[in-house]
């Protein structure tokens, strides 16, 4: 055999089979399940839109094309099979994409004015320096970011490169312990306090969405009295143990002065960082009070939007690349494909097949709670976003669920405090994130791995705890 014979191919051409590959086997799974037995209870046109479902699954799952653009050929594909054009654009009209839209571009807005690096190097000013102080003064930076950017992507992007300055800064080995210590607590401050709120995350505008179109009640007060202790008191345990797991080689000194370099070299607060922090808080209250306005969620972003406009905060050219576009056509395609698999009663499909085996479960509250809890583990090794995880495991079981005393957003609880696994980088955009940024340098596959294990404990430890608070509160 010639040498030339044995060549291996090039890396694009690698890709580009590999790219074929994935889509090859979307289709079949799609074809596949006209054909799969479970399927037969289905009328045909769901069915047809379980096909089209699981296609997509499978299309966002492996990248085949921007998820933007799936989401655009998901809804192509509805319309050829007969879905009524306002159920497949549904989720562009609906209360959470306006919602979504809006806190993006409060999160564009707090970036650009120089207010999230502010209120990040004020916080690292005030606690220690030790390992226990910066990972605790990573919490309060992404529970205070959560509350103006609900994206868990845009608070890694800031959270992440100061962390990483701090480990540079004090000499740090990479992938030492304490480096993968700070780092991967540090994305996992930046993303899991936002769901103690209910727009503190991008799952609140999906829960949003779900509770609505299944005319369930939620506010933001009914939001945070379920989820902010139980959240709060993860993150905690999770600063504490991680510690524990992966014990740093020496203690660490961070000198006092950090912080306060930092804010010194960003000057004095500006008027746009003003204006900003007013818009916020004044949404955060909105937000709050929405029980005694009863005005719809998003109507002080369309408010605040306008101010930033006439501010000169969001410009003309920002309004395009300010936000993920494409990121906002991906939701807006998972809003619509919520709303249309309940339409077509595929959900109540799912609930035969899931509520047999779940049914028996929801005399013990605890118990379910943990199943619930597991199953979510093994969704995100098929949705790494979460996005359609969360209705497809909420749905089927939420109404048997809350015949048994169950309230709603207890079950929802038990999805989202589970939803951010990361034994595999894949599972978990932002630890994938925190790797890029840092080149690699960071933490090494094992050391994300042991972390990741003490988070899928800690988590499920939580869950058990709070059902006794959630009964106190007589949610249970």
């Amino acid at each position: 055999m010639s040498a030339a014979a044995i060549q291996p191919a090039p890396r694009s051409d690698l890709k580009w089979a590999g790219k074929w590959g994935r889509l090859t086997l979307a289709v079949s799974l799609g074809l596949a399940l006209h054909w799969l037995p479970l399927t037969h209870g289905l009328t045909a046109p769901a069915r047809l839109i379980l096909q089209i479902t699981a296609f997509t699954v499978v299309l966002w799952v492996f990248q085949v094309i921007n998820p933007g653009f799936v989401s655009i050929l998901m809804m192509g594909l509805m319309l050829l099979s007969g879905v009524r054009p306002p159920s497949v654009f549904s989720g562009f009209s609906s209360g959470g994409f306006w919602v979504l839209v809006c806190v993006l571009f409060y999160g564009f807005a707090m970036q650009h004015t120089g207010l999230a690096q502010r209120m990040s190097y004020y916080v690292l000013a005030l606690f220690p320096g030790t390992y226990t102080g910066v990972t605790s003064a990573f919490l309060v930076i992404g529970a205070v970011l959560a509350l103006g950017i609900p994206s868990m992507t845009v608070r890694t992007a800031i959270m992440v490169p100061i962390a990483w300055a701090l480990v540079k800064s004090v000499g740090l080995a990479p992938r030492s312990r304490g480096s993968a210590l700070i780092m991967i607590t540090c994305v996992e401050m930046a993303v899991f306090p936002g769901c103690a709120f209910l727009y503190g995350s991008l799952f609140g505008p999906v829960v949003d969405q779900i509770f609505h179109a299944r005319q369930l009640p939620i506010s933001w007060l009914g939001y945070a009295q379920v989820l902010t202790l139980p959240v709060l008191v993860i993150c905690v345990a999770l600063i504490f143990l991680n510690r524990v797991a992966l014990k740093p080689e020496a203690p660490l000194n961070v000198p006092a002065s950090f912080g306060r370099e930092r804010l010194n070299a960003l000057g004095k607060i500006t008027r746009g960082e003003l204006i900003t922090a007013a818009i916020v808080l004044g949404s955060i209250a909105f937000w709050a009070t929405d029980r005694y306005h009863h005005l719809p969620s998003f109507l002080i972003g369309m408010f605040g939007l306008a101010v930033f406009a006439l501010c000169g905060i969001v410009r003309d050219k920002d309004i395009s690349t300010g936000i993920s576009w494409p990121l906002v056509l991906f939701m807006g395609g998972v809003f619509s494909l919520a709303g249309v698999v309940q339409e077509y009663k595929v959900t109540d499909w799912l609930a035969a097949l899931v509520l047999p085996s779940v049914t028996h479960l929801v005399g013990i509250p605890v118990l379910f709670l943990l199943v619930v809890g597991l199953v979510m583990y093994l969704a995100s090794f098929l949705d790494p976003s979460g996005m359609l995880a969360i209705p497809m495991v909420f749905l089927p079981v939420v109404e048997v669920a809350a015949h048994a005393g169950i309230v709603p957003l207890v079950t929802m609880a038990a999805i989202l405090i589970t939803a951010v696994p990361f034994w595999a980088s894949y599972q978990n955009i932002w630890i994938a994130m925190g790797e890029n940024i840092t080149e690699g340098l960071a933490f090494t596959a094992g050391q994300r791995a042991r972390l990741a294990t003490v988070y899928g404990l800690v988590a499920l430890a939580a869950l058990a705890l709070a059902a006794g608070y959630w009964k106190m509160m007589g949610l249970l």
